[in-house]
């Protein structure tokens, strides 16, 4: 299962988080004192706050070392920017959730797109499904003028997505026709909106 989904910039110092949807609970939420509905929300905040930094940093020293090895070669194309830069790192439990997690990410055109799955969760259908939602994302929600911007702006073309391709955080195993069905009922909902 995957606990949750998150957009977030990879440029600047703090990281922003542009959309999240949560679709479990971590135990935590349950055994920590504060038992408010606010409490929760930061202590949630703070936790995908914490994994979208991690991202930013695996990011920031996987293009520094790329930049390095691409101005030491003879190469000097600059098709290497435009490729998505992709990763899986491990959370240990306690941190920051009580169980350990699994963290899958794609990093496109300085937004990187991450998936926090359970641990036993099957990591290459999570870079799969996570590639398809990002490449929806990047065709239905965002424009080449407002970039990123749109992520906030229209936040339930964004739950459609995952809705249909995510649904209730399971990874579904799919297809090529089962992606295109898929694709056209989105069409029919985005259609509505």
């Amino acid at each position: 299962m995957v606990f949750a989904f998150l957009c977030h910039s990879v440029t600047g110092t703090p990281c922003r988080i542009l959309y999240s949807a949560v679709f479990g609970d971590d135990l935590s939420m349950e055994t920590d004192h504060d038992s408010t509905q606010k409490g929760q929300r930061t202590t949630r905040k703070e936790q995908l706050l914490q994994v979208s930094c991690r991202v930013q940093s695996e990011y920031g020293f996987r293009t520094a070392v790329k930049d390095r090895v691409h101005r030491s070669s003879e190469d000097t194309s600059n098709d290497h920017r435009f490729q998505p830069e992709k990763g899986f790192f491990r959370l240990y439990p306690g941190d920051p959730f009580l169980s350990a997690k699994a963290v899958v990410w794609s990093v496109i055109e300085e937004c990187a797109y991450v998936m926090i799955c359970e641990l036993d969760e099957n990591r290459l259908l999570a870079e799969i499904v996570l590639a398809v939602i990002t490449r929806l994302i990047r065709d239905h929600v965002t424009s080449l003028e407002q970039k990123n911007a749109e992520i906030l702006l229209k936040a339930e073309k964004t739950a459609a997505i995952l809705h249909h391709f995510l649904p209730c955080g399971q990874l579904v195993f799919m297809n090529h026709r089962l992606i295109a069905q898929n694709e056209r009922h989105l069409e029919r909902t985005l259609a509505t909106k």
